[in-house]
């Protein structure tokens, strides 16, 4: 008898949003030696396991969605082993960009890569199934599931929650006149695109990455602490300026920063596993006029301003999963062509992740990156997670060559501009 479950609401938005990024979030972990593989691929086996969805096939119709649990499905489904000569972080790389299609049988997918001077992991999760925030979740319970089985032979005591993996938690216990404010919709601001030289060609798949020092980001964020803003305002009024250098703009402009909404759930976690991000647009005017000091007191104002708000990040979300389980699928995937084509800059935030508890076979992972859904043009989104206080920030797209060298100066601007905020007087 073939066990299925109704798709909710966030995994149908995903989904409807598949032309447009590959649904896939993915972390590399470097280890200063090599893990067990064996070890490594149970523990992957039984955090699959333990979670319905997560060893799952999304079956799309043309009116309806829907998982089908998998009660079979081989190794091959969720881990792979390979050598290579070097460091193993660089095919890390190029193996984390390999989408996870919303039909395989496992929706969480752990690779291993040998080298000479240590081993890296990757670790692939359907954006149909969590955000970055229970990405984090259950990367740190692959390391617990290791440990266990390492410490004890089996993996039996993990605990993953299991609970409603609905996005309408984030808002069920509001008013009709509080629902009745939200009826508007999300990532308004002033239009920002990125300027493509080719803007409708799609080239090579790629990862651009660019590393902000522990001690750099550090000192930083102590400044900015000082000006009442936080390391994500700082990241954020960076991207700003660095845009506005690398496409010659000056005046006002957007960039949407995507916020947790598990702030406005009960305790501010998820029941289960969920995807519950929401919009929080900002809009800065660039001036030559201006210091880094001066855009980061600007952009602080408004992010804290959205934090004191209960509402916050909500915009047009009950419009929105209203409308994804009200329509039929194909309808909603002809409506994701108009919402996502007119979409541009994107900014996304982990913050920081500790290093100690992922260690596995007693090491502790000296290096960490996270990518986001791989987006397509328009739309650029610069992801950022920090590993034990070093950043590390990505852009995931297909890229023509021209559109490489672009990207990355804006990359390398975001953190050249927070050097020059160590610079500057406040």
């Amino acid at each position: 008898m073939i066990h299925t479950i109704s798709a909710g609401v966030g995994e149908r938005m995903q989904y409807i949003a598949h032309r447009y990024n590959d649904t896939t979030i993915r972390f590399i972990l470097k280890y200063p030696g090599v893990l067990d593989p064996n070890t490594l691929c149970a523990a992957a086996q039984a955090v699959i396991g333990s979670v319905d969805v997560l060893h799952a096939s999304f079956i799309a119709k043309s009116n309806s969605a829907h998982w089908r649990i998998n009660t079979e499905y081989e190794v091959s489904d969720y881990f792979a082993l390979v050598d290579c000569d070097g460091d193993p972080v660089k095919p890390a790389r190029s193996i984390a960009l390999q989408p996870l299609e919303h039909k395989a049988k496992c929706q969480l997918h752990v690779t291993q890569i040998n080298g000479n001077d240590g081993c890296a992991i990757v670790v692939r999760i359907s954006h149909l199934v969590v955000d970055g925030s229970d990405g984090k979740y259950l990367l740190n319970k692959l390391a617990e599931s290791y440990r266990l089985i390492d410490e004890t032979g089996t993996a039996e005591s993990l605990n993953i929650k299991t609970g409603s993996r609905s996005a309408m938690c984030a808002y069920k216990e509001l008013s009709k006149k509080e629902l009745a404010s939200l009826i508007k919709m999300p990532f308004s601001g002033v239009k920002t695109e990125y300027p493509f030289d080719s803007p409708t060609e799609h080239g090579v798949r790629r990862m651009l990455h660019c590393t902000i020092p522990a001690d750099t980001l550090a000192v930083a964020r102590q400044k900015a602490k000082s000006q009442g803003a936080t390391v994500n305002d700082l990241l954020l009024t960076a991207c700003y300026r660095s845009f506005a250098k690398a496409a010659n703009r000056q005046g006002a402009m957007s960039i949407s920063a995507l916020m947790d909404l598990r702030q406005h759930c009960k305790d501010g976690v998820s029941e289960g596993l969920a995807n519950m991000s929401g919009g929080l647009s900002t809009t800065l005017d660039i001036s030559g006029e201006n210091g880094f000091g001066d855009d980061l007191k600007n952009i602080a104002g408004q992010t804290t301003a959205a934090k004191n708000d209960p509402l916050a990040g909500l915009d047009g979300i009950p419009l929105i999963h209203t409308a994804t389980k009200a329509f039929p699928m194909w309808l909603l995937l002809q409506a994701a062509n108009i919402v996502y084509s007119s979409m541009s800059l994107s900014f996304t935030n982990l913050g920081n992740i500790p290093c100690a508890p992922l260690s596995m076979n007693g090491l502790i992972p000296t290096e960490g990156i996270f990518g986001g859904p791989l987006k397509r043009k328009p739309s650029v989104q610069v992801g950022t997670a920090s590993f034990d206080g070093t950043a590390e920030l990505t852009i995931l797209g297909d890229f023509m060559e021209e559109d490489i060298q672009s990207l990355q100066t804006f990359l390398n601007g975001v953190r050249a501009q927070i050097e020059l905020y160590l610079k500057e007087e406040v």
